[in-house]
């Protein structure tokens, strides 16, 4: 229920809304068609547990020492799950941008999340990877919300 509740509140957001009149591109539609969507890019660590013309539901999982390939998430999306913080989770979060057909890197930040479960607004997200260098596996659940047009198609 909660999780439920959260979900609403994401769709209701003035960031949504604004999303539902996207045109039904293949990147929102059918997202893994984009050679750097996160399931294309990174199938081990993203994996689709439910998709249909509204959402698309995503399992992330990110062993100890594993870092993702530069991916995105084109939709807007909540996230939830356990954080890894009592564990002594730890992430190393990169952001790149494209310049001249490459990747380059912007930013690189560290994050010690805190204990518990979470679950988290996100807008879309460009190129990035994310690195776990703590000392536990990390699981999360992506929920990304499709524009309304890619249910009209």
């Amino acid at each position: 229920m909660r999780v439920m509740l959260v979900v609403m509140a994401a769709l209701l957001s003035p960031l949504a809304q604004a999303q539902q009149h996207l045109p039904p591109e293949p990147m929102f539609c059918d997202p893994e068609s984009h050679p750097n969507d996160a399931v294309a890019a990174a199938p081990y660590s993203h994996r689709v547990m439910f998709e249909d013309e509204h959402v698309r539901v995503l399992e992330i999982r990110l062993p100890p020492g594993a870092t993702e390939p530069i991916h995105v998430h084109a939709l807007p999306s909540v996230i939830f799950g356990e954080t890894g913080g009592e564990g002594g989770a730890k992430f190393i979060y990169t952001e790149y941008r494209m310049q001249g057909g490459k990747f380059v890197e912007v930013s690189s930040q560290e994050i010690t999340p805190t204990a518990g479960y979470r679950a988290v607004w996100s807008p879309p997200e460009g190129p990035h990877a994310i690195s776990n260098v703590g000392g536990v596996p990390v699981k999360f659940t992506r929920v990304e919300m499709k524009p309304e047009s890619c249910a009209r198609r």
